[in-house]
């Protein structure tokens, strides 16, 4: 028995695709029982607890379509996925569902709307990755050493490091370097070994800015040879979240989104403008770094996802934890590109 009948699939303009098809009512009642627990338990009548309305009484408040639409709800939900896999469809995002025939001892009638993955024509992305200028040989000076010490200095002190138009005057006195200065900051026993430990740290961070430097040579050079068009449903997905990091930090400093578009003389659309060069630039790295892992056949095992989503959650605690394992897969895609591509 075929779950789905009369199954079309349509490329449309911009990247969006159109799937129509009719479920078989043999596999579409199926469904009937879970749809109506579902709904039952959110009933609430007069002389019933929630949750514990009988099935007769249940069924004569529900109503027969308000079933038989949750009915394709669970239907569509379950078997979407397993188009897509069938048809080796990249879809990106919910689908917008329209239902078009519905009735009992019927077929479900369905046609699903969906943004998909425009074709990316890859250039020779090895080839520019192994042309990419190589990792830079960096050292550490003694005046940098120094200018670490000073601000360590105006910490102690200050609480806070002067910047360059800092005119604020201090009648602290700043401490004295020396080894008990050292070993105030932890198990350093003396100022020599201060020194050296600042020495690693920024020998470190000068590497690690240096390799995230031919990172971005090397996919800068690979997104300008490809060719490709941005869907709309990603750029507008990558302006939003620009603008939700913006509200979180507003709302980090104890001050209202709306506050802050009124003190900024600007409006959630301004925005979005604002923000669609970024967007555009950030939407076709992701999409060609997933190409690439396709191309490679790079993915990631169920437990590399949750090991990473699980760090994740520990940081920030009460994030969604779908969410979370979406952005842990797609950092540890990432990771593994990039650290392949500099490494050929």
């Amino acid at each position: 028995m075929s779950k789905i009948n009369n199954l079309s699939i349509t490329n449309l303009p911009d990247s969006m695709l159109e799937i129509k098809g009719e479920v078989a009512w043999e596999y579409f009642v199926k469904y009937e029982k879970k749809a109506f627990e579902q709904l039952s338990k959110l009933l609430e009548i007069d002389g019933f607890r929630k949750g514990s309305v009988p099935e007769n009484v249940a069924k004569k408040h529900l109503g027969d379509e308000l079933i038989l639409s949750d009915m394709a709800e669970l239907a569509l939900q379950e078997l979407y996925p397993s188009v897509l896999e069938e048809n080796k469809i990249d879809a990106i995002g919910r689908p917008n569902v329209s239902i078009t025939k519905l009735a009992r001892d019927n077929s479900l009638g369905f046609t699903l709307t969906t943004a998909i993955l425009p074709n990316i024509k890859l250039p020779d992305y090895k080839k520019l990755a192994k042309s990419a200028p190589a990792i830079a040989e960096v050292s550490v000076s003694e005046e940098e050493v120094d200018k670490v010490i000073e601000d360590l200095r105006q910490m102690r002190a200050y609480g806070h490091v002067h910047g360059p138009d800092d005119k604020h005057d201090h009648k602290e006195e700043l401490p004295e370097v020396n080894d008990e200065f050292a070993k105030s900051f932890g198990a350093f026993k003396d100022l020599s070994e201060l020194q050296t430990k600042i020495k690693e740290n920024v020998l470190k961070e000068k590497d690690l800015a240096e390799k995230d430097k031919r990172r971005i040579n090397i996919m800068d050079a690979i997104i300008k040879e490809a060719t490709f068009d941005v869907p709309k449903i990603i750029l507008e997905s990558e302006q939003e979240k620009m603008i939700a990091q913006i509200e979180s930090d507003v709302s980090r400093s104890g001050m209202k989104f709306e506050d802050y578009l009124a003190h900024t003389k600007k409006t959630r659309k301004d925005l979005m403008e604002e923000f669609k060069g970024e967007a555009e630039r950030r939407a076709r790295f992701q999409m060609v770094i997933n190409a690439i892992a396709k191309d490679m056949d790079v993915k990631n095992t169920d437990e590399e996802v949750d090991s990473e989503a699980q760090k994740l959650m520990s940081q920030y605690p009460g994030a969604d934890l779908a969410r979370t394992k979406a952005f842990a897969d797609m950092v540890l895609i990432n990771e593994k590109i990039l650290s392949s591509l500099e490494n050929l």
